[in-house]
């Protein structure tokens, strides 16, 4: 049977761990299955330490705390990788109720291929009912990953992080996550695993989406608010433009985007005379328009004359 290293990075959520492990404890894998639990603190200013001390017994040995000062969810994720005991390392958010079998589905879909990756389910859970200004098509900011209910290849744009199990030796043999993506304390600079899964997939790995392991991804009320989304659209593609090929980076371009961005300023104003300020299509437009945003700003950094891609 596959063993697997679990591994979550978290920063200043001491809460939202607290109730993660919880969940960890209540799994039922298979007596054969054997599993460590990482908890890579980033740099947290909170009780985290004492939080995840707390749970030491619980856990029969297999939870380790981790120290990783240096800021950034892909420092974080890499440093996971660097402790792991063992070849399968599952990436979950702090903020998730895992199904009870989620590992034990997590582990057969492993041992049933030769997939290099391995990406599960996360369905929301709201703690109030969901706005009339979020709709089905702009739930995905909040990691939602549903591609239905059978299993298939994956692309490296369809798992996230929220629940994706890597191997170790894949990772390493692509360089691990790059730490320029990824979030970096409240900047939601993103695309770290779609990069990552990439170069993965040029390499020649197998991508796997498993339904059957699913976790239940807790949506906190500070981001049931609109300017959290724009922050995380913006932020999500302004660091997507940090793997545009070289070509791509000139004044040309920037001068293209730029008119993009003045067209999905049109639609948003279109969407507001017809729809209203409140409706879930001006919310959807004004997310295409702070999008546009980042990526020209990320465009615009990687001119010789922009300021460093590592902003």
């Amino acid at each position: 049977m596959t063993s697997i290293s679990i591994a979550i990075a978290t920063f200043n959520r001491s809460g939202e761990l607290r109730r993660t492990l919880e969940g960890l404890i209540g799994m039922k894998p298979v007596d054969s299955l054997e599993y460590e639990v990482l908890v890579i603190d980033n740099n947290s200013s909170d009780d985290t330490r004492a939080v995840v001390e707390s749970f030491s017994g619980r856990f029969g040995g297999r939870l380790r705390y981790i120290w990783e000062g240096r800021q950034g969810l892909s420092r974080a994720r890499n440093r996971a990788v660097e402790e792991s005991r063992f070849d399968v390392v599952a990436f979950i958010d702090d903020d998730v109720d895992v199904d009870a079998f989620w590992l034990d589905r997590l582990a057969a879909a492993c041992e049933g291929g030769d997939y290099d990756v391995v990406g599960g389910r996360a369905l929301l859970s709201y703690p109030r009912p969901r706005p009339d200004w979020l709709g089905d098509r702009d739930e995905g900011f909040l990691t939602k990953v549903d591609h239905g209910p059978e299993r298939r290849a994956a692309a490296p744009d369809e798992l996230y992080g929220v629940n994706l199990s890597i191997r170790k030796s894949s990772l390493m043999r692509v360089g691990g996550f790059r730490s320029d993506l990824g979030r970096m304390g409240a900047r939601l600079i993103g695309s770290e695993e779609t990069e990552l899964l990439g170069r993965v997939a040029l390499a020649g790995g197998r991508l796997l989406y498993e339904p059957s392991a699913v976790v239940g991804h807790r949506v906190s009320p500070e981001r049931l608010k609109r300017r959290w989304f724009w922050s995380r659209s913006y932020w999500g593609h302004r660091g997507e433009a940090r793997m545009f090929p070289a070509w791509e980076i000139s004044a040309y371009q920037l001068a293209r985007r730029s008119w993009h961005v003045a067209l999905a300023g049109g639609n948003a104003t279109l969407a507001a005379v017809v729809h209203g300020l409140r409706s879930e299509e001006f919310f959807h437009q004004t997310l295409v328009l702070a999008a546009r945003l980042g990526t020209w700003t990320g465009l615009a950094e990687r001119l010789p004359s922009g300021r460093s891609s590592a902003v």
